[in-house]
């Protein structure tokens, strides 16, 4: 079996991640070579939360002072795939080894943003003082925003189409690709 790694997690229900709220500190072990998966890593956090009763489905992962997202960032998120994003690729345990007092936060994930155009649909009939979801149907039926049937996941049953690698880099879902002889951990 290979070498593992204890990390620390905090598991937090709200925003904020802070000693004086609610949150429960546990330690997960991962492969010291980082390659587990982020699927992996958050089957071992809902495995040690109360022994599965949370799914892993359900968990939002970050990492770090900036709370780098890793993995899906919204319920039904289609986006990435987190059996093939491996924890090495984000340098978590490279920055744990370097500053020990780092952790993971899990929280629960959060809702699928609205569909595209429904927002400011509901924004403009909030603000004209008219009724919001009346002002989605009937943009919906002059064509103004696509109807559920016409999107893909996770609003509608069309085939999602993943963007380009690079801007799913600047996105946050995917971490930045350094040359092999490089390292953000040495700054060259």
């Amino acid at each position: 079996m290979a070498e593992s790694t204890p990390i620390t997690v905090k598991v937090a229900f709200g925003h904020a991640v802070r000693e004086d709220s609610t949150v429960q500190t546990l330690t997960v072990h991962v492969a010291s070579d980082g390659s587990d998966s982020i699927h992996d890593v958050k089957n071992k956090i809902s495995e040690a939360i109360g022994g599965g009763k949370l799914s892993s489905e359900d968990l939002f992962l970050s990492f770090g002072p900036n709370d780098r997202k890793l993995g899906r960032q919204y319920k039904g998120d289609p986006t990435v795939d987190e059996a093939q994003l491996k924890l090495a690729s984000f340098s978590v345990l490279a920055w744990i080894q370097r500053f020990p007092h780092w952790y993971l936060i899990a929280r629960l994930l959060p809702a699928a943003p609205p569909p595209p155009g429904v927002a400011i649909q509901k924004a403009a009939a909030t603000a004209e003082q008219k009724n919001p979801e009346a002002a989605v149907a009937d943009a919906r039926a002059r064509g103004e925003i696509p109807k559920i049937n016409e999107l893909p996941a996770p609003w509608g049953p069309k085939p999602f189409q993943a963007p380009p690698a690079k801007e799913l880099v600047s996105s946050g879902y995917l971490p930045a690709q350094y040359p092999a002889s490089s390292s953000p951990l040495t700054g060259y």
